[in-house]
């Protein structure tokens, strides 16, 4: 594979495209509309010819009730796949015209877009699932939900063995797959339905421990068929009394205010535990002299343009925050962060002898990977509004932060210094993220799958606000980008979404693109083909010194997409990607796909996760890449 050029038969590349017109090859020839592969599919409708019939489910069955409650309380979108033991509460969803079902291809995967559709939307999405393999294939979804802590509720049908006594298929009770046991390490609560008159009843209680405000993440409903098929009286269950922030001592936040106005070189360090406060945490960044950097899940939380912004640390880290770290920082903030490998990487927020803040609502992280010397347990948004007050009302300023950033930042904050020139060919992968990021408009959100082309997402794009670049990286499961991009273009149909995808990732959840293509969703899935596990290849490379290629027969995933009815186009050079042809692919209002032939040779240096994994195993000193 290496830097060579894939061309599949059949694929027409730009400039192929331009050859049978005018041979001038300049930029305006460039940037007008090429002829796409596209044969968009006739959709058929929701339901069937018999949606409005009268329904065999009773009106006062528990599944009907369930639904109607959880709409009540605000859970109005369902992803999931139909199956036997779940079926009652599936055609609940049929016959409620305010309820949105999205029909996943994979359980796990409607999962990863139940998560990325909380997070831009704000509202608790359901996971319905059936008895057996749906339950089991749901598992990795669920486990990323937990590690990203997003409220979610699953539900789960099972099999009528309690009620008959006997052996049945699909038993996920204790003498079956034990489905409770299953998921309890990764769900807040586990909830069986007792009988059907306890249906509603029960499912609210897996709601309420999904929400909670101290630990929310992925809660655990089952529900037997016979149960939710069952008749039950209406049930009222008035909702929980919201909790009240837990306030930060005033000591703790005068003590951090005067080390970091105090500090030779102070930082501070917004992890995504910061989501939901982000126009507080961009007032005291505007008010204290102080840099900030972002970990690569929290990436745009406050604009990477912000005059005191390093943009992100950790994992594919910019130049700017390496700069900024490899002089010892003597005072550290870090907000919301476990300051796990993926958070810190190659930038050490904390130099030898130095002062950590750390403030979290979990009081487990303090002191795991950086010691502390003030760990604070509270809520991030109330301690950072009382940072900002003090630093307001007393006047904290920094004299000497502000050298030290214009220092940092006095250079580009890529390790291309100049990716928009790069005019090499097999196109870099730099330089599609940023013919990307001009292309798509400065509205559109940025997702990225797990690979090596997650490193250049983080690294080149640019996120100038809190809501325009997604990862799931606590777990870093394939796939959970391409699902996810379905979640955030359902919480905001008018926006476009990039989907940034290897093929690897492609070829595992490709199938979710039908889902998109189903709800006519405007995603770009862009997938960075180099024919090969490439963050696998070279991190073994890099541990052992030499590694199998893992790689695959070619794909070309323009003739994929458009046999499953997706406008395509392949791209295999530098200039490619402009607007016209990211307007031509998301013209028919639904998604489009780019066949990406990148440079597989090209890495970002010191990316930050190999170097940890090597500082764990002992197996070599080296940090930098062969």
């Amino acid at each position: 594979m290496g830097g060579a050029q894939l061309k599949a038969p059949g694929s027409v590349s730009i400039h192929e495209a331009l050859a049978d017109g005018n041979t001038d090859a300049g930029d305006e020839e460039l940037s007008r509309p090429l002829p796409l592969k596209s044969d968009i599919l006739e959709l058929r409708p929701h339901g069937d010819d018999d949606a409005d019939a009268t329904s065999l489910l009773p009106e006062d069955a528990a599944a009907r009730l369930l639904v109607d409650a959880l709409i009540a309380r605000g859970v109005d979108t369902f992803f999931g796949i139909p199956g036997g033991p779940i079926c009652p509460l599936f055609e609940a969803l049929r016959l409620e015209p305010r309820a949105r079902l999205v029909e996943s291809r994979h359980e796990t995967h409607a999962a990863f877009a139940a998560a990325l559709y909380y997070r831009a939307s704000g509202r608790v999405p359901a996971v319905v699932v059936t008895a057996g393999p749906g339950l089991t294939n749901v598992v990795t979804g669920v486990a990323s939900a937990s590690l990203e802590r997003i409220p979610m509720l699953v539900i789960s049908g099972d099999v009528a063995w309690a009620s008959t006594g006997g052996r049945m298929a699909q038993d996920s009770g204790p003498e079956g797959i034990d489905a409770e046991a299953i998921l309890a390490p990764i769900t807040r609560a586990q909830v069986r339905a007792a009988s059907a008159r306890s249906v509603v009843s029960q499912c609210l209680a897996a709601l309420d421990a999904a929400c909670d405000p101290w630990a929310p993440g992925p809660a655990l409903f089952i529900v037997a068929l016979d149960r939710s098929m069952a008749s039950s009286d209406v049930v009222h269950v008035t909702p929980r009394v919201p909790v009240v922030s837990l306030e930060p001592s005033r000591d703790a936040v005068r003590t951090a205010a005067c080390w970091l106005t105090d500090a030779r070189r102070p930082l501070i360090v917004l992890g995504a535990g910061c989501r939901g406060h982000e126009r507080l945490l961009r007032d005291l960044v505007d008010a204290f002299n102080v840099p900030f950097v972002t970990t690569p899940r929290a990436k745009g939380l406050v604009s990477e343009r912000h005059p005191r912004s390093l943009r992100n640390g950790g994992m594919a880290s910019s130049v700017w925050a390496r700069r900024y770290t490899a002089e010892p920082v003597d005072v550290c903030l870090a907000l919301g962060t476990d300051l796990d490998d993926t958070s810190m990487g190659s930038t050490p927020y904390v130099g030898k002898g130095g002062r950590l803040v750390h403030v979290d609502i979990d009081p487990r992280v303090f002191a795991r990977n950086v010691t502390t010397a003030l760990a604070v347990t509270a809520d991030v948004g109330a301690f950072a509004r009382a940072l900002y007050d003090e630093v307001t009302r007393n006047g904290h300023v920094n004299p000497l932060a502000r050298f030290a950033l214009a220092e940092a930042r006095a250079c580009s904050p890529f390790v291309v210094t100049d990716p928009d020139g790069d005019d090499a060919t097999p196109v870099a992968p730099h330089r599609v993220v940023r013919e990307l990021e001009q292309a798509a408009g400065h509205d559109a959100r940025f997702v990225t799958d797990i690979g090596e082309h997650m490193l250049f997402a983080l690294h080149y794009a640019t996120a100038g606000a809190p809501d325009s670049f997604y990862v799931q990286l606590n777990l870093g499961s394939m796939g959970s980008g391409i699902a996810g991009a379905i979640g955030l273009s359902l919480a905001d149909p008018e926006r476009r979404v990039v989907c940034i995808a290897g093929d690897g990732g492609m070829q595992m959840a490709g199938a979710e693109v039908l889902v998109a293509l189903r709800e006519r969703l405007p995603i770009l899935f862009v997938v960075f083909n180099d024919g090969r596990y490439n963050m696998v290849h070279h991190g073994m490379k890099q541990i052992f010194g030499a590694a199998a290629l893992y790689d695959t027969p070619p794909v070309d995933f323009s003739a994929w997409a458009s046999a499953l009815g997706l406008p395509s186009q392949l791209v295999d050079g530098p200039g490619q990607v402009t607007a016209s042809l990211v307007d031509s692919l998301l013209a028919h209002g639904g998604p489009g796909l780019l066949d990406v032939r990148i440079d597989s040779s090209v890495r970002i240096r010191g990316g930050g996760r190999i170097e940890a994994l090597q500082r764990m195993s002992m197996l070599s000193s080296n940090t930098e890449d062969p």
